[in-house]
């Protein structure tokens, strides 16, 4: 759509407005608004798949982008909703493939991923909510069991208790559950040296 002004909106069938003018008529201020907003939708959606392409982002990233690049937030607001209310995007979809691809490259519990999407500006809950899915207690158990033995492979020393509670702190700082972190610390602490000769 090109008006006698020189301004040029490009807009998707969809999105043309009701009440727009034969060509050669006059535009209304309201009609205009709302061609220059479902122009700009349509701008800020193409950046969004540009940005999505290249890294999933939550949503509140995206936002964040967009409005520093001088877009408007209705017209973000617009976007984001109606990707999340088809299916296409959402903070759930973000998180669950955060989850997933953090599993892949290291042994972790729910607290260190609800953490890590905490910090990315994923709501709470839905954090929770997702990790837990995601990583159900059996599982998490046998990361804990794998990150302790793989710890304890790399501690110095004795296998004393100042070792094993060293072990226990770095299933903690992992986002096992103390008591899970203790139990996996103990079933893989190798046995002492005057264990090991009978």
């Amino acid at each position: 759509m090109v008006l006698d002004t020189g301004h040029q909106y490009e807009l998707a069938p969809a999105s043309v407005p009701a009440g727009l003018p034969s060509p050669g008529e006059v535009v209304p201020a309201p009609v205009l608004a709302a061609v220059a907003l479902a122009a700009e939708r349509k701008i800020v959606a193409r950046r969004v798949f540009a940005m999505l392409d290249r890294r999933l982002q939550p949503l509140a990233r995206l936002r964040g982008k967009l409005l520093d690049r001088g877009h408007s937030a209705e017209a973000i607001d617009a976007v984001l909703t109606q990707l999340q209310e088809r299916g296409v995007y959402s903070d759930r979809r973000y998180a669950e493939a955060f989850c997933r691809d953090c599993l892949l490259n290291r042994a972790v519990g729910r607290r260190y991923l609800v953490q890590k999407l905490r910090e990315k500006q994923v709501d709470g809950d839905l954090a929770a909510t997702v990790a837990a899915e995601v990583l159900d207690s059996a599982t998490e158990t046998e990361l804990a069991g794998q990150a302790a033995v793989a710890r304890w492979r790399r501690m110095r020393g004795a296998a004393d208790y100042k070792a094993l509670a060293k072990v226990v702190r770095f299933l903690i700082g992992r986002g096992f559950p103390g008591g899970l972190a203790n139990q996996a610390a103990r079933e893989a602490q190798p046995p002492a040296a005057d264990e090991a000769e009978y």
